[in-house]
């Protein structure tokens, strides 16, 4: 299928869903809509995204519109409101349309239902064509748009960096632990403390990876916990041997309730421990005790505890689990099929 992608600006989402659409074989073109925008952020993954073999960026809005394609995929966002020429441009070409809704759990209910209503309102005439409504952070249960057409969440993927790079893409998925084998940490954080919502979570739990008193006996422990304004990343290679030589690795939400960790933990045979109300975001079937430890609301220090007092056979058997179902819904052919079918996009053979 031929795909256009119409995004305000490129941002990680962006190029999830270009990277799984190239990959599955759909050639997939990127219209930016805030142009200006996209060439000054210094977030901007438009370059990375015009790397990846069959994707291309549009940032022009004098460019014509391109041939008759398949699907227009919409990746809302509040400042895309502003585009509607753009939208106008680029439906009439469009057999079909997925509209991205940023109406999502990201938002309490109230405001969700707002914003699909001026998204609703912002598709118009072309809202017939959608045949798909998808989040990022997941739906409530009770929306706008979930009355109108059926629903799905997006799912994610392992950060850029291990996709773009061919050398850490092997690395990320290299066949080089098994499930039996003991590791030398108990769990880990790896990450910038911000936003709010994290550095709570964090200070709840940090004193579990503190040095314990006395000389105390405990499962090691690995932290590196860093600002935005101060960032101190691990290297790709240190980052992938974190995650492969503990057993646990956390996963609190940041800026959106979506992380890359899930998914590049559980590529490293971690078991992610993330919110209960986050599992379904991911559409792995993650499952609590089974292949991750789901937190309930307040329940970070008691999962921590769970953890730390886990017997090692109990961490084996997850572990177990975990590889069970890495080569149908993690590893990446897998996972990018799921995005694409998510998306509304039948795979390349049978389009």
């Amino acid at each position: 299928m031929k795909i256009c992608l119409l995004a305000t600006w490129s941002d990680s989402l962006t190029y999830t869903m270009a990277r799984a659409l190239a990959f599955s074989g759909h050639p997939v073109q990127v219209w930016i809509a805030d142009v200006e925008r996209d060439r000054q952020s210094t977030w901007s993954l438009s370059g990375r995204i015009a790397a990846i073999p069959g994707a291309s960026v549009i940032a022009d809005h004098a460019a014509p519109p391109p041939a008759p394609f398949d699907q227009l995929i919409v990746q809302g966002h509040s400042q895309l409101l502003r585009y509607r020429n753009v939208l106008d441009q680029l439906a009439p070409h469009a057999r079909h349309l997925t509209l991205v809704s940023l109406g999502d759990r990201s938002r309490p209910w109230r405001q969700a239902l707002r914003m699909q209503w001026r998204e609703w309102r912002w598709m118009g005439r072309w809202f017939g064509k959608v045949n798909r409504i998808v989040y990022k952070d997941g739906f409530h249960r009770l929306d706008w748009l979930g009355l109108l057409r059926s629903r799905r969440v997006v799912g994610f993927d392992a950060h850029s960096n291990f996709l773009r790079d061919d050398t850490l893409f092997q690395a990320i998925h290299a066949a080089d632990w098994t499930a039996d084998a003991p590791r030398p940490h108990r769990a880990n954080f790896l990450g910038s403390r911000d936003p709010a919502i994290r550095e709570r979570i964090l200070e709840s739990v940090e004193r579990y990876f503190s040095a314990a008193p006395n000389g105390a006996p405990g499962p090691s422990m690995l932290w590196h916990a860093y600002s935005d304004a101060q960032p101190a990343a691990l290297s790709p290679a240190e980052f992938l041997r974190a995650l492969t030589e503990s057993d646990f690795t956390l996963a609190p939400p940041g800026y959106s309730l979506l992380t890359h960790r899930p998914v590049e933990a559980l590529l490293r045979g971690s078991i992610p421990v993330l919110n209960a109300d986050e599992l379904d975001l991911y559409d792995l079937g993650l499952a609590n005790g089974v292949n991750c430890i789901a937190v309930p609301p307040g329940g970070w220090p008691g999962a921590m505890a769970r953890i730390v007092a886990m017997g090692e056979p109990e961490v084996v058997a997850m572990r177990r689990n975990v590889v069970a179902m890495l080569d149908d819904q993690v590893a990446y052919p897998a996972l990018a099929r799921a995005i694409c079918r998510r998306l509304g996009v039948v795979e390349a053979s049978a389009a």
